[in-house]
């Protein structure tokens, strides 16, 4: 795999976990990913950390995390591009959350790590660019 380009976002962003029948919307800010995914065990959605408190009871929020988006479009047929990020990371103790989108992907890393996060990519021999 070659060196990969990444950006790193500034806004603070949370995930949550809510029932998969709930109608919770939770959007504003200028988040640079927000979304949801919905599994059998419940609806999970990324949205500005801002706005956690809104959330309300029975939604397991976990955050600040900031996103780490890779520069894309990104074809289907690569191979490895999570692997040549996330091994350095997984190294330097660094815990993640990630997801992927048709054309890119994103990593989320704890808020206060995101610094150290950057500085392990790039000594990984990626570049990071600070949003």
């Amino acid at each position: 795999m070659t060196a990969l380009k990444l950006r790193l976002h500034a806004e603070q962003l949370a995930v949550g976990l809510v029932p998969a029948s709930a109608n919770l919307a939770l959007t504003g800010g200028t988040a640079p990913i927000h979304g949801s995914i919905t599994t059998g065990a419940g609806r999970t959605v990324i949205f500005p950390h801002s706005l956690a408190a809104e959330a309300g009871r029975g939604v397991r929020v976990e955050g600040p995390f900031r996103a780490l988006e890779v520069d894309g479009p990104l074809n289907f047929s690569l191979t490895g591009v999570l692997a040549a990020l996330l091994v350095p990371l997984a190294e330097a103790g660094i815990s993640v959350f990630t997801l992927s989108t048709f054309d890119t992907d994103w990593i989320l890393v704890p808020a206060e790590a995101a610094t150290r996060a950057a500085d392990v990519l790039i000594a990984a021999g990626h570049t990071v660019n600070i949003a």
